[in-house]
């Protein structure tokens, strides 16, 4: 027996033993702890005890007997602890002391703490907090005494060392030092005192280097201390340590601390040293003021010196330039600069002195104009045999000089006098240095010979003479290179302001061409001169050798290559000939950077704020920094400290500074490595931690980051955070952050977001990772952090925090183009950004088109604009977006964006094909670019092949140097392989291209450009996917699949586990990627995926990177000579983020990939009979039915032929389903299947193999057994069904061929549905190989399908169609109401067409009286709505510009003229010609049944001068007698982008909308298209959709589930579906015979002529009239061309100058004249009229309308319009025409190529004038094709007849059923929404492609003949019309006159001239 007391940490146990009774010959009480035993029997008892460690109290006995034994004790567990907050405290600081008893419920204690002898203080309770200062520094032992009350036992329970120290500060020590006075290199003392503390360590520093190091004695003086004693310290600085430093004056720093304080104390001290040899130098003559000379003074033993330099004249002896300087140490050289005001003799005086010794001297020198740089140059390129000017650049002193200026042999002496400081200069080439201060000198000389000619100039004054040498290249012929210049954004000749860089940057050369010539190459150098200031002229000896390649068009310069200052960039470009290899031309262009000191950008990984728990035992610590293989010397010092405050800034100071150490006595310096670890015991206790690591290297400012540590004391997990992207101190806006909590046992994570503003946004809960996007990227400030917190599954909790520190983003940049609009490869746009922000020289801005989702780089660098860039769309006219991205650094860009407008145009190639050339010859990728990027989204051809080619070859050969150029080579190859044959390249010449790319955009990338390497491989994945599709090589594509892969692979860097996928598509490839892990669910697990990945998950704790790339294979096939594949799908799959590793074939070994098929096969009904077999007692139902299946395909082993029935009725009790299959020829072969479930569907997977080799067509008997139901006889089941052969396939690499190992036809248990199911890895030789290399390669699948064809079942036919119409009568029965409806419709369409032929086209007014000669055609367009039309007399006036007609009555009371929707004609006389219409006045009565009227617009066309006026009307005649006015139209109104597509719609419905126009077309639409033609075209689309729905009822996707039921009545969403398909399918069709109607030329007789002799008149265009006078469009007009051979007619220039309209008065010319004998207008009734043959009018009307549309000027007035129409040449002959008109180009004869049209013009009246547009068909085909229209409409009709009789007798009577509601919604949804789209759409598109007034939207045709009508006694007719006018009352105009127009208009006030003009 045993008992053991286990004691926790901390934790005594106090024992009383009451009784032990025990026999000591039978047994003994033992006492075990530790390593000792006590043993108790008999008498001998034990005390009570007190153990501090666990202890076991057993009973050992001696004998096997029973014994009896007796033992009582207690005990009790006492638990004591005392904490303190530091165990180094600071004297006179309260310390709080917490101390803790625990369980003392049993015990009576009585508990004390002491601080030393005689000093304690008793407990009173259990948790006691005591607080304590300390007077004197020592250590003290504080310890805890209990006493159990009425005894003698105590104990300690606690104790603790405390260590009380001196609080140190200047005010209180009080420091000096003895005064110092030393002789160099003596040995001596330095002696500091302060006021004594204790206790303190010394260090002791002279410059920073480490003297000595002392400590103060270990035992306190308490006497000294209190007696405020001094301590003396002596730091010996001996003859080495002089030495070492050297004399003069040095920084001595003294750190006095300890471990809770410290104090620097600093001073100067000097070693002085005897000066010797101290001597100065000048130049004998120097400039005067305002430059500046260099006294040099020189020491070469001695220091410190003090200098001062007096400069006097001689000839006053008085000072005029003074100066003092103090050298410290190091004096051995002193350069002093020095000026004098003016020219003379100086002597300078230069004194050195010190404590030890005195020195002085004097030199004297003359002040004299000097000349300091002179630069030759000339003007460009020169020529030789050519005066050419050569520039002299001279900066020198104000002053006359004399300069001889010799060129070759030929000198000319020229007087230079410098008159000021700074000079203005225009026009000049570039210069390498400022030009201001520079005079030049230009001279004019004669070259004689090419090569370079050398040039010396010698300037001198009256002392001195300056010689420079230079020399002008001459050029042995004309070149065609103009100059280069570096893309810098500086503007000008000379160097501006520098650019200033603190990262690398990418220069530029940019080439400018005076012409193109092909025998030359270029040569590239670039230079770089380090110089002190933009005014010097770099020398030979200034230049910096660079370690990067300078020989290429683009120089990348690192900023760590050059050290801080000033340089300027030089590059030289040669041009040299191809034939001799001569240089022909030489070019420089220049630019001036700035290299500012660098400071690195790094930050601790892990977080800002780390938390960690007792269970932590390392930490570890390691900085990302940013640097590269150029830095030297980077140094990295880690630091710890317990307070933030106590962290150094200066590493050699923490190196040496103990005050919060994390390691008691000892520095705050860890390590000097890169990563540096701790041990948690190596710590002193503390809540926090804090780590500094200070990075410091050569040309660079000193740098540090931070992390502090959170130590808790109870155990939590070890969370750290990880940063994926965007990871810098600095982050950049433009890309998100992407964080990972790493923790190896945490179950559950959060993230929260904290704002300066204090509100926290939750994000990516239970997420491992989480990203942030830019939107929230844009909200976060100086004082926002993101904090991870990781769960374990104790729920012990830790934190990590980051701070998040944004950038200063450039700001105040604004970005434009203009214009902002144009035409499509026309206009050259220029994009310019400007910088309103201060100190932003050095922005760079990169140019972008951006198209869809994509952007393509125009352009890159530091130029603020892009000019002379030429746009087009793919559509047109449409927007273009252009991005500018504008970025300080990598890590600080930000985006603009804005739009230009482009508008259609078809003079393609010219502008756009020239600056091909210059970006060809110059070598530059960004011209290239910028010409390339229209080339293949422009509608027309524009490069040749060849071209394209060259473009190949100079980009092949492009030196790639940053992601820039690899991006827009990217792109250019991306726009140049769309749409264009790439094998004419040889395919390997493009993948070395993108070879190369890959490569260097992976050699390049760097933090922060994760944004440019998605642009990059989405641009590469573009042109991989044209190579794919171009190759007819599988093998070849396999290959590139792998690029995509890599490429795909760069779009997921900022995606992380859980996001939506990201999506790659063309018109051939998707690609999906995302990323996985086990926090999310896998969205590839469901059946709605097409690619299923299930159990991904367990493949791998870590981020799984998927990649799914999908081809169309009806695109890009991969079949080989062995198989035929349908869906090829790419998998990849791949662990790690960075460096990403693949699946091994272990992990993926039991995964399979499963995906869908390419498309679904369709179904076929199937009748299937039902026959109940009933008794008395119970029905026993099964339905049967049978289809013939052909299954004749190709045989192989993994084939598997697929029979699916579908059941569409649900509610069917089916008990089983059963299959046979039986070959048709009776053989014993026969398959059964048997399914005993319910279900929708059921799919039967028949391996191929198993069927009869010889044996293609089959029988498929299917009985359902419908268990105990009763169906009446004949009773039919919906059954569908659907055959087809699978096979599943993998790619081989092995093979080099696709297998069917690893795969198998699989079907989804719960959708029923077959698919292919392959293994996830194919653990083929290569895939070994190249995944032991951790080469990632895709996994390529593909499938096979076959859709097997649905036959007629011959068994199902009966041809006794009685029978058949008995059982079934919906058929036969639809067909017959369809061919009577036909044959009804063709009657009456034949009637009235034949009623339109005998119609005329335009009623004659009653009142036109029989004098009135002249004639006006008035075309009145009543509105379509509700009531527009009306029964009331209506009458008219028009107004013209000089008089007025009289009121004609166009319609009577009761009329049915104006109807709803009419289009009516009106023939109105006049006495003469009214001149300009201006206006209209039209007013009704109130009489007949509807007196209301809406009339919409009207016409008026003076068939005399062939004009036209327009009038947009749009009112409601609602008012009885009032007048109503309505002004002529304006362009603007009539131009109105509503008004054309309304006006158009309305036509387009009319006459193209095939249904409607059969009743709703115009009386002459007839002409277009007859109604019988009409009629059948809809006939014809109703046949092809009964047969077309026939054959896919029931082929359409089950849903079953939708239907609605009416009444009696259900309708399925499948029947809708069929409908809508069948009327897609159809529409092409009868569309297509339609325009063959249309444009097919008629036979048509000639009224007006015997056929018989003009037989040239019997075939005419289709549509065409043969109208007396014809018109030309507005835009036309201006068209026309002044004829060589006719004079003009006179116009009024005065009148013309001033904006006035020519005056019809007598002398205007007779326009009708000219016009009629233009258009060979036919008036054989009017004389003065040219008569023109028929058989000649429409040939030279076409020709006619081609001459108009040649002018340039748009005739918006009465006179412009006679000026350009009567200056046309008259033709009065047929034969004696003018030759055939130029052909013109598109954009020519399309009226959006014309200009826009002014404020001024925009509001003049239009008058239309000459060629009518009905005339004319340039769509005209050849008549016979009528009769091909006609056959096709027979036949499709016959053979639908056939057809669906055939259909109808296999299918039920409830399938023709559910049919006819299939084909009724096809009819109703072709009527109702096909054809109103297709019209809508015509008409939308119309308007768009040609926004402007279109003449056959207002225009009638003419009738042949329009003549007033004949009259018996004219003189008696007039007599009475006039009296009717005088008394009628219907012909007195009304009193109120109401006008649809605001008063205050021009039109108005134009109106009221009129009525002045024109009233009596």
């Amino acid at each position: 027996m045993s008992w053991e007391i286990q004691l926790e940490n901390k934790e005594q146990a106090y024992v009383q033993f009451h009784e032990v009774v025990v026999s000591c010959s039978e047994a003994n009480l033992e006492i075990s702890r530790g390593g000792s035993k006590e043993s108790y029997c008999g008498p001998d008892q034990p005390e009570t005890r007190i153990f501090k460690k666990n202890v076991l109290i057993s009973l050992q006995t001696f004998t096997k007997k029973c014994i009896v034994a007796r033992i009582s004790f207690v005990y009790s567990r006492i638990g004591f602890s005392l904490e303190t907050a530091a165990t180094h405290v600071p004297t006179e600081e309260k310390v709080k002391f917490v101390a803790k008893l625990t369980d003392p419920s049993s015990l009576n204690l009585e508990c004390r703490i002491s601080f030393g002898s005689n000093d304690e203080k008793k407990l009173s309770t259990t948790t006691f907090t005591v607080e304590r200062s300390f007077q004197y520094p020592g250590k003290y032992m504080v310890g805890t005494t209990c006493v159990i009350i009425g005894t003698q036992d105590d104990f300690h329970a606690e104790f603790l060392d405390l260590y009380v120290e001196s609080a140190l500060s200047a005010e209180k020590l009080k420091m000096f030092h003895k005064q110092w006075s030393s002789t160099y290199p003596s040995p001596d003392e330095f002696v500091f005192y302060h006021k004594y503390y204790f206790p303190v360590s010394y260090t002791f520093m002279v410059d920073d280097d480490i003297i000595s190091t002392y400590q103060t004695q270990a035992t306190f003086n308490k006497t000294k201390f209190l007696s405020n004693g001094s301590e003396e310290v002596k730091f010996e600085l001996n003859s080495k340590t002089q030495k070492l430093v050297g004399p003069g004056i040095h920084n001595i720093t003294l750190l006095l601390q300890n471990n809770v304080s410290s104090v620097t104390y600093a001073t100067p001290i000097t070693f002085e040293e005897e000066i010797k040899s101290f001597n100065i130098m000048t130049k004998q003559y120097v400039g005067i003021l305002p430059n500046s000379f260099v006294i040099s003074v020189t020491v070469s033993q001695g220091a410190p010196v003090d200098l001062s330099v007096e400069i006097k004249s001689t000839r006053t002896n008085l000072p005029v330039w003074k100066t003092s300087k103090f050298c410290q140490r190091d004096c051995l050289l002193m350069a002093i600069e020095a000026t004098v005001p003016q020219p003379g003799i100086y002597q300078v005086v230069a004194t050195a002195k010190n404590n030890k010794s005195s020195s002085k001297l004097s030199r004297s020198f003359e002040a004299i104009p000097q000349i300091y740089d002179v630069y030759i140059t000339s003007r460009r390129c020169n020529f030789s045999d050519y005066y050419r000017d050569v520039y002299v650049f001279v900066r020198g002193d104000l002053g006359d000089f004399v300069m001889n200026l010799t060129i070759e042999d030929s000198s000319q002496i020229v007087n230079l006098a410098i008159s000021k400081s700074e000079y203005e200069h225009k026009d000049l080439p570039n210069l390498p240095f400022d030009v201001k201060p520079y005079k030049l000198v230009k001279q004019r000389s004669l070259f004689f010979d090419a090569g370079s000619k050398p040039v010396t100039v010698v300037i001198a004054n009256t002392k001195q003479s300056f010689r420079f040498v230079g020399s002008v290249p001459m050029s042995f012929t004309y070149s065609c290179l103009h100059s280069v210049r570096i893309r810098d954004g500086k503007v000008g000749g000379g160097l501006e302001d520098p650019l200033k860089f603190v990262e690398e940057f990418v220069l530029n050369a940019d080439l400018i061409f005076n012409c193109v010539r092909n025998a030359f190459f270029l040569d590239y150098k670039w230079r770089v001169y380090r110089v002190t200031s933009k005014i010097d002229i770099p020398k030979t000896g200034d230049e910096v050798q660079l370690q990067t390649n300078s020989v290429q068009p683009e120089l990348v310069v690192k900023p760590d290559v050059l050290l801080p200052g000033l340089y300027v960039i030089n590059i030289a470009v040669n041009l040299t000939s191809y034939h001799t290899f001569s240089v022909i031309t030489k070019v420089n262009g220049y630019a001036l950077i700035e290299i500012p000191k660098r400071k690195l950008n790094f930050v601790i990984k892990g977080g800002d704020v780390v938390q960690a728990g007792t269970n932590t035992t390392i930490l570890r610590f390691e900085a990302s920094i940013d640097f590269n293989q150029y830095d030297k010397n980077i140094n990295r010092d880690w630091f710890c400290a317990v307070t933030e405050k106590d962290l150094p800034l200066n590493a050699k100071i923490g190196k040496i500074q103990r005050k919060g150490s994390c390691f008691d006595w000892q520095t705050l310096w860890v390590t000097g490595d890169d990563v540096m670890e701790i041990s948690m015991n190596k710590l002193i206790r503390s809540e926090n931690y804090y780590v500094r690591l200070i990075v410091s290297g050569e040309h660079y400012d000193a740098a540090f980051a931070d992390q502090k540590i959170i130590f808790t004391s109870n155990p939590v997990p070890v969370v750290s955070l990880r940063c994926w992207l965007n990871c810098g101190k600095l982050f950049s806006p433009h890309l998100p952050i992407i964080l990972q909590i790493v923790c190896d046992n945490c179950s559950r994570h959060s993230w929260v977001l904290s704002l300066k503003s204090g509100r926290q946004l939750n994000l990516c809960q239970n997420r491992r990772f989480c990203k942030l996007g830019r939107s929230l990227l844009n909200v976060i400030d100086t004082s926002s952090n993101v904090t991870g917190t990781g769960y374990n599954i104790d729920g012990e909790m830790a934190s990590v925090t980051l701070f998040l520190t944004p950038p200063s983003s450039p700001s105040g940049v604004g970005c434009r183009a203009t214009p902002e609009i144009g035409i499509a490869e026309v206009t050259k746009f220029n994009m310019t950004c400007t910088s309103f922000g201060k100190d932003q020289t050095s922005l760079k801005y990169s140019f972008f088109v951006k198209e869809r989702d994509q952007k393509f780089l125009l352009q890159h660098g530091y130029d603020s604009s892009v000019n002379d860039v030429i746009l087009t769309s793919e559509q047109l006219p449409s927007f273009v977006t252009i991005v500018v991205q504008i970025c300080g650094s990598r890590l600080s860009c930000y985006e603009r964006n804005f739009s230009v407008f482009l508008t259609e145009n078809h003079q393609a190639g010219n502008k756009l094909k020239a600056g091909f050339f210059n970006a060809f010859w110059s070598n530059d990728l960004q011209k290239i670019a910028k010409c390339t990027l229209p080339v293949p989204i422009s509608p027309t051809k524009i490069l040749t092949e060849s071209e394209k080619r060259k473009i190949f070859e100079e980009v092949a050969k492009y030196p790639l140097v940053t992601l820039d150029s690899v991006k827009q080579v990217a792109d250019v190859l991306s726009h140049l392989t769309k749409d264009f044959d790439v094998t004419s390249l040889k395919l390997q010449n493009v993948v070395r291209i993108m070879d190369r790319t890959e490569g260097f955009a992976l050699k390049l990338k760097r933090e922060g450009d994760d944004d440019i390497i998605r642009s990059i491989a989405a641009s590469s994945l573009t042109v991989t996917s044209n190579l794919i599709e171009a190759s007819k090589e599988t093998s070849f594509k396999i290959k590139e699949t792998s690029r995509m892969t890599r490429l795909g692979r760069a779009l997921m860097t900022s995606l992380v586990p859980g996001e939506e996928a990201v999506t790659f598509e063309t018109k051939f490839i998707k690609g999906r990627f995302l990323k996985l892990n086990n926090d999310v669910i896998n969205p590839l697990r469901g059946n709605s995926s097409l690619v299923r990945l299930p159990n991904i998950q367990a493949l791998s704790d870590e981020v799984i990177n998927v990649e799914i790339f999908t081809y169309n294979t009806t695109s890009v096939d991969f079949s080989t000579n062995k198989h035929k594949v349908d869906l090829v799908t790419s998998v990849t799959l791949a662990t790690g983020w960075e460096n990403q590793i693949p699946i091994s074939y272990e992990e993926a070994e039991n995964q399979t990939v499963g995906f869908d098929l390419p498309a679904q096969p369709s179904k076929e009904n199937i009748v299937t009979r039902v026959q109940s077999n009933c008794d008395v007692t119970h029905c026993h139902s099964k339905a049967t039915g049978s289809a013939l299946l052909d299954l004749a395909m190709p045989r192989r082993r993994t084939s598997h032929s697929i029979i699916r029935i579908h059941v569409e009725n649900m509610d069917l009790k089916i008990q089983n389903c059963k299959l046979s299959l039986e070959t048709t020829n009776k053989s014993p072969f026969k398959l059964n299947k048997t399914f005993h479930e319910k279900e929708s569907s059921y799919s039967w997977l028949v391996p191929v193999m198993s069927l009869p080799v010889a044996e293609n067509e089959f029988n498929l008997t299917i009985q359902v057994d419908l268990g105990e139901g009763y169906y009446r006889k004949g009773s039919l089941i919906d059954l569908t069904y659907s055959s087809f052969m699978l096979e599943c396939l993998h790619w081989d690499v092995d093979a080099k061929d696709w297998s069917e190992s690893s795969c198998k036809v699989h079907q989804n248990i719960e959708t029923g549905l077959v698919d292919c199911e392959c293994d996830l890895t194919q653990d083929t030789n290569d895939n070994k190989r190249r995944k032991r290399e951790k080469k990632i390669v895709p996994t390529l699948y593909a499938s096979t399908l076959v859709v097997l064809p649905n036959k007629i079942d011959q068994s199902q036919l009966s041809w006794n169609l009685w029978e058949h119409f008995q059982d079934n009568p919906v058929i036969i029965s639809f067909l017959f109401v369809l061919y009577s409806i036909y044959a009804l419709l063709l009657v009456w369409a034949r009637y009235k067409d034949k009623d339109a032929e005998k119609k005329g086209l335009f009623i004659e007014v009653d009142d036109n009286s029989p004098d009135h000669q002249h004639r006006y055609y008035v075309t009145i367009y009543t509105g379509s709505r509700l009531h527009a039309g009306n029964t009331a007399a209506v009458r008219m006036r028009l107004l013209g510009k000089r008089k007025t007609s009289n009121a004609h009555v166009i319609q009577r009371e009761n009329g049915n003229i104006l109807t709803t929707g009419s289009v009516q004609s009106f023939l109105v006389t006049t006495p003469q010609s009214l001149g300009d219409v201006r206006a209209v006045k039209m007013w009704r009565n109130d009489g007949g049944s509807s007196p209301k009227w809406y009339l919409e617009r009207m016409v008026v066309r003076d068939l005399e001068t062939s004009e036209c006026w327009f009038f947009m009307c749009g009112k409601w005649f609602s008012e009885v007698d009032v007048e109503y006015t309505f002004p002529v139209a304006t362009i603007d109104q009539l131009q109105i982008s509503t008004n054309l597509f309304l006006i158009k719609l309305e036509n387009h419905f009319k006459d193209r909308h095939v249904w409607y126009s059969v009743f709703g077309m115009r009386p002459w639409q007839h002409d277009v298209m007859t109604r019988v033609e009409r009629v059948s075209t809809c006939s014809l689309f109703i046949f092809m959709v009964m047969i077309t729905s026939m054959m896919f009822h029931g082929h359409s996707y089950a849903l079953d589930g939708n239907v609605l039921t009416v009444g009696h009545y259900y309708f399925k969403w499948s029947h809708i579906v069929v409908g809508i398909e069948s009327a897609l399918m159809c529409f092409p069709g009868p569309f297509f015979i339609s325009l063959m109607f249309r444009h097919a030329k008629r036979r048509k007789m000639n009224k007006n002529s015997n056929p018989d002799n003009n037989p040239q008149n019997t075939q005419t265009t289709r549509g065409q009239q043969e109208p007396t006078t014809s018109l030309v469009r507005s835009h036309d007009v201006k068209n026309m061309r002044k004829s060589p051979e006719k004079k003009s007619i006179k116009v009024d220039q005065n009148r013309k100058k001033n904006g006035q309209h020519i005056s019809d008065d007598k002398d205007r010319p007779s326009t009708s004249k000219d016009i009629s004998s233009l258009v060979h207008t036919q008036r054989q009734t009017f004389p003065g009229k040219v008569k023109i043959e028929n058989e000649t009018k429409q040939q030279n009307n076409r020709r006619n309308l081609r001459d108009l549309k040649m002018n340039k000027k748009f005739p918006t007035s009465r006179g412009e319009r006679e000026e350009a129409t009567t200056s046309y040449p008259v033709k009065r002959d047929v034969a004696k025409t003018s030759s055939p008109a130029k052909k013109m180009t598109s954009s020519e004869m399309r009226p959006s190529a014309r200009p826009p049209l002014s404020a001024t013009e925009a509001q003049q009246e239009l008058t239309i004038a000459e060629i009518d547009p009905n005339t004319l068909d340039p769509l005209a085909i050849v008549h016979f094709s009528i009769y091909v229209a006609w056959f096709y409409i027979f036949a499709v009709m016959v053979t639908s007849t056939v057809i669906c009789v055939m259909y109808g007798m296999t299918y039920g009577l409830e399938t023709c059923r559910d049919w006819l509601v299939s084909f009724v919604s096809a009819f109703i949804e072709t009527v109702i929404i096909l054809e109103s789209l297709k019209v809508v759409l015509i008409a939308y598109f119309s308007v768009i492609n040609n926004p402007i007034h279109d003449l056959r939207d207002w225009i009638p045709p003419l009738p042949p003949s329009v003549r007033p009508r004949s009259y018996v006694n004219r003189g008696a007719t007039a007599k009475k019309q006039k009296k009717e006018k005088l008394t009628n009352p219907i012909y007195r105009a009304p009193t109120r006159e109401r006008t649809n127009r605001k008063r205050n208009t021009q039109e108005d006030i134009e109106m009221q001239i009129i009525k002045k003009r024109v009233s009596p």
